[in-house]
């Protein structure tokens, strides 16, 4: 019975992931009609995606804390509120101020959700941990996947400013979620106490500030190919369409390959995936930057795609296993600080879009890859016993 109830715990959680990441995903395809709507150059609308994403990066450690006080499920009902009313409000707005406050708003709630919810699915118990933890990744993968090509023909069907009926779908997730999520009594984070949250303390431990570059390096990578592929698109003259196609087939590809990824991880270790996923990708990563044939740049993105998102998952449990006893701070490490890192790089290169050209600047996201994969060689095999008696003693 308790099996059963954790696995329909974990679809709920992986539905709130679903709806999450898929309110976000609407935006990275709406660029090119936000920057036209708006009348912003090319560096201004790569430079508020990329404040975007560090603003909730970097919110994702003050999410954990508050998930520590209040509970993982409070956060993850919050956090589906915040995307499902903010999100779809961008439609109605015609200020550029009061939409990027609208877009901050609904993006805070996507950093709030995944340290709580990743959290939260660490505390479940499964014996496959990084499979149970793809398959919660999975449902933001399939948000991340089905949203973007939806919402260009919705546009293009409805307009844009009819975007806030969409946030009917949010609203009754946030109802389901209040009804059958259970709220844990006691969190198995031990950091209240703990100068810094125990952030200073679990940086100390053994390949946590490893595992975080080469996460910081990665996602700066998929960050830039996801954000900037779409303007590209439509400055070498294709539609709006190709954008969501690109953003659809890649996390599509992203899906199948987190899952893969995550039992390989269950098998032959996350060192050894993130070794596989970073080399298999970067070649792929490298056609698609010198190919202008718009089909074979949607099949090199898509394999690329396939590759770089077998450590999405297994990398959340790779921290948490190098931080057993701190779940919430091993979530946002692996993914709000690392991916706040990565997006502050990303608000500099945005700085000189438009002196270098986003052709030139796409490269770059190569070479991070490169760098990733030279430092995924010298990521350490977790000894479970020993990162348990760490965490302890601290």
């Amino acid at each position: 019975m308790k099996e059963k109830s954790s696995k329909l715990q974990l679809a709920l959680s992986s539905l709130n992931h679903f709806t999450v990441d898929g309110y976000s995903a609407m935006l990275t395809p709406l660029w090119p009609a936000i920057m036209t709507i708006f009348s912003l150059s090319q560096g201004t609308t790569a430079l508020i995606a990329a404040s975007l994403g560090v603003i909730v990066a970097f919110i994702q450690p003050v999410g954990a804390i508050l998930g520590i006080k209040f509970g993982e499920k409070r956060m993850q009902i919050l956090s589906v509120l915040l995307s499902a009313i903010f999100i779809p409000l961008i439609g109605a707005v015609n200020s550029l101020i009061v939409l990027v406050i609208f877009l901050t708003l609904g993006r805070i709630g996507n950093g709030f959700f995944h340290p709580n919810a990743a959290a939260f699915v660490g505390k479940l118990g499964f014996s496959h941990e990084h499979t149970a933890m793809s398959l919660f990744s999975i449902g933001g993968s399939l948000g991340g996947a089905i949203i973007p090509v939806l919402i260009v023909w919705y546009v293009k069907l409805f307009g844009f400013h009819s975007m806030y009926f969409l946030a009917f779908f949010g609203l009754i997730v946030a109802i389901l979620s209040f009804l059958y999520l259970p709220t844990f009594k006691e969190s198995a984070d031990h950091v209240e106490q703990m100068p810094g949250f125990g952030l200073k303390d679990s940086l100390s431990v053994k390949g946590v500030k490893e595992l975080i570059l080469v996460i910081v390096l990665r996602s700066l990578a998929l960050m830039m190919f996801s954000n900037l592929l779409p303007l590209y698109l439509k400055q070498i003259g294709e539609s709006l369409i190709w954008g969501g196609y690109f953003l659809t087939l890649s996390a599509l590809a992203g899906t199948v390959g987190n899952y893969f990824g995550a039992i390989l991880s269950d098998r032959i270790g996350p060192k050894n995936v993130n070794i596989l996923s970073i080399f298999a990708a970067f070649p792929f990563a490298l056609f698609l930057v010198l190919i202008r044939n718009v089909y074979i740049m949607l099949t090199m993105y898509t394999i690329m795609a396939f590759f770089a998102y077998f450590t999405m998952a297994s990398n959340v449990s790779y921290m948490q296993e190098f931080l057993p006893h701190r779940k919430g701070i091993a979530s946002s490490l692996g993914m709000g600080i690392s991916w706040g890192m990565a997006s502050s790089i990303f608000v500099g290169i945005s700085l000189v879009i438009n002196s270098i050209g986003l052709h030139t600047v796409l490269f770059f996201g190569v070479f991070s890859l490169v760098v990733a994969a030279v430092i995924s060689l010298k990521l350490p095999k977790v000894k479970k016993s020993v990162a348990s008696s760490v965490e302890q003693s601290s």
